[in-house]
C-alpha cells in the first residue's frame, strides 16, 4: 500500500512538471515607431492567446489589462467565427477563428485604471490544447502616452475545484510593438573612371562599359506601409545626403540640376536639390504623394560630365526620414548613417616614390621599370619637392618600351620636370616623385633604389596603386 501510493505521488509530480500555460504573442501586427509618433491616436490591435491545457464547460480565462488599454466596458464574441474584428469602441473583440469551443463573458471590471475581463468556457466543444483566439482592443480604447502598457495577462482556473489552470508560461502580450517603418541600402554604387592625363577628372561611367559620360549611384528605400498606423502623405520626407568632392563648377547653382539628376519613383515628388556651402555634399528630398502611398523605391543619381568637369572622389551617403515635417517633436529616422556609395577609379597605374633624393654629392638614386604589356607605355612624371615646389612633364608617349626594363636616373628626372616657370629641379633636392602610367593593373612594376659611393645600395619605398583590371 506504501508503495502505491508513493507511485500516485510521484505521477502527480511529474504530471506537475508537464502543465504548461497559455502563451500570449505580442501584437499580431507591429505598429509604424514613426507613424505612431506622429499619429492623433494609437491604431487598433490584437494579441493572440494560444491555450496550452485543455479547459472544459465552467473553466473560467481571466484577462488583466495593463493601463495602456482604457475604457472597456463589454467585450463582443464573434460567434460567427469570422476574422474580422466584431467590436465597436469601449468594446472587447474576441475572435476564434476556425475554433468551434464558445466563450461568454462573465464580467467586465476596472478599478484603480486596470481593467479586468472574465470569460467561461459555454457548454459544449473545450478549448483543446493549442486552440487559439484573438483579443482585440480597438484604437480609442489604446491611451497613445502609455502604448508600452497597452498589455494583457492571461489566467485561467478549473470550474470545478478553482484549481489554476495554465499557469507556468509567457501569459503576457503588448498590443503596441512598435518597428522602424523605413529601410535603405545602396543597390548600384558610383564606379566610374577617371582620366589618367588628370588624375582628377572623372572621365567615363562605369568600368564595364566605359563608354558613357555618366555615372550612377542608386539607392533603394523601403517603407512598410503594412505596418500599424504607417506614415504617408505629402508631410512624410526623406532626405538624401551625398557627401564627396563637388567644388567642381558642373554643380555650381545653375549647372547643378544639369549634372546631377534625381529619378524618383512614381508620382513621389524629388526636390530640394542644393550643394552645401562647403561644396562637399549634395542634397535632396523625397516627399509622397497625396495618395498617401509611401516613398518606397529606388532613386538614381546621375553625375553627367558631358558639359562640365566633375572632380574624382569617393561618394558616402546618409539616409534620413522624418514622419511630418510639420510636426517639431517627432524624430526624423536615420536610415543610412554614411555608408559607402562607391568612388571611381583611376584608368592608369600609379607608382610613387615618397623620398627621392637628386643632385646629391656621392648620391645615384634610380628606378627600373618593367614593361611587361605587348604595348609600349606614356608616362606623366609629377613631383613635389622638400621646400614645397611642384614639377611636372607632359604626357612622355611610348615612353617605356614593350617587354623591357627601363632604367630611368636621377638626372634624367631632374631634366625631365619643370615647375611652374619652366625651371628643372637644382642640386641637393629632395623629391616625391609619382610617375602616372598609362598601363592596366600588373602590366608595369618598379624598382627604386639609392646607391651611395662606397657604401652599397639602399631600397627606396614604393606606393603602387593598381590600374583597371
Amino acid at each position: 500500500m506504501k508503495l502505491f501510493k508513493k507511485a500516485l505521488v510521484a505521477t502527480a509530480i511529474f504530471g506537475a512538471m508537464g502543465a504548461q500555460a497559455a502563451d500570449l504573442t505580442d501584437a499580431v501586427k507591429s505598429t509604424s515607431k514613426q507613424g505612431l509618433e506622429v499619429a492623433a491616436a494609437a491604431p487598433a490591435s490584437s494579441v493572440r492567446a494560444i491555450v496550452r491545457e485543455q479547459l472544459e464547460a465552467g473553466d473560467q480565462i481571466t484577462l488583466t489589462f495593463g493601463a495602456g488599454v482604457t475604457g472597456i466596458t463589454s467585450v463582443a464574441v464573434d460567434g460567427n467565427n469570422d476574422a474580422t474584428a466584431t467590436a465597436a469602441d469601449n468594446q472587447l473583440g474576441l475572435v476564434y477563428g476556425s475554433g468551434t469551443y464558445k466563450l461568454t463573458p462573465v464580467s467586465v471590471t476596472t478599478t484603480s485604471g486596470i481593467t479586468t475581463v472574465v470569460l467561461e468556457v459555454k457548454t459544449g466543444d473545450p478549448v483543446t490544447k493549442d486552440s487559439s483566439f484573438e483579443i482585440q482592443v480597438r484604437g480609442a480604447n489604446i491611451a497613445k502616452a502609455k502604448a508600452a502598457e497597452a498589455t494583457v495577462t492571461y489566467s485561467a482556473k478549473s470550474g470545478l475545484t478553482g484549481a489554476a489552470k495554465d499557469t507556468t508560461g509567457d501569459n503576457n502580450g503588448s498590443f503596441i510593438v512598435l518597428k522602424d517603418q523605413y529601410s535603405a541600402s545602396i543597390k548600384t554604387k558610383a564606379n566610374g573612371v577617371i582620366q589618367r592625363d588628370n588624375v582628377k577628372i572623372f572621365k567615363s561611367g562605369a568600368v564595364a562599359t566605359n563608354n558613357t559620360d555618366a555615372d550612377t549611384i542608386v539607392i533603394t528605400l523601403a517603407d512598410a506601409q503594412t505596418l500599424l498606423s504607417p506614415a504617408n502623405g505629402v508631410n512624410a520626407q526623406a532626405k538624401v545626403t551625398i557627401e564627396g568632392d563637388f567644388s567642381s563648377t558642373a554643380f555650381d547653382a545653375g549647372t547643378l540640376a544639369a549634372n546631377f539628376t534625381i529619378t524618383g519613383q512614381g508620382t513621389n515628388t524629388v526636390g530640394n536639390l542644393a550643394r552645401a556651402n562647403d561644396k562637399k555634399s549634395i542634397s535632396f528630398t523625397v516627399t509622397d504623394t497625396a495618395a498617401n502611398d509611401g516613398i518606397a523605391g529606388d532613386y538614381t543619381i546621375t553625375m553627367d560630365n558631358a558639359a562640365q568637369d566633375i572632380k574624382a572622389t569617393a561618394f558616402i551617403a546618409s539616409l534620413s526620414v522624418d514622419a511630418d515635417t510639420t510636426s517639431a517633436t517627432n524624430n526624423a529616422q536615420e536610415v543610412l548613417a554614411k555608408v559607402d556609395a562607391g568612388k571611381w577609379e583611376l584608368d592608369a597605374t600609379i607608382i610613387n616614390i615618397p623620398y627621392f633624393p637628386v643632385g646629391f654629392s656621392g648620391i645615384n638614386t634610380s628606378v627600373h621599370f618593367a614593361n611587361e604589356s605587348s604595348a609600349a607605355a606614356d608616362v606623366i612624371i609629377t613631383a613635389i619637392s622638400e621646400a614645397g615646389t611642384t614639377y611636372s612633364t607632359a604626357n612622355m608617349v611610348d615612353y617605356l618600351p614593350a617587354k623591357k626594363v627601363l632604367k630611368v636616373s636621377q638626372d634624367t628626372v631632374r631634366s625631365l620636370l619643370k615647375d611652374s616657370k619652366g625651371n628643372t629641379v637644382p642640386e641637393n633636392t629632395k623629391l616625391s616623385v609619382t610617375f602616372n602610367i598609362d598601363a592596366n593593373d600588373g602590366d608595369v612594376n618598379a624598382y627604386a633604389f639609392s646607391q651611395k659611393d662606397g657604401v652599397g645600395r639602399q631600397s627606396l619605398v614604393t606606393s603602387q596603386q593598381k590600374g583597371i583590371k
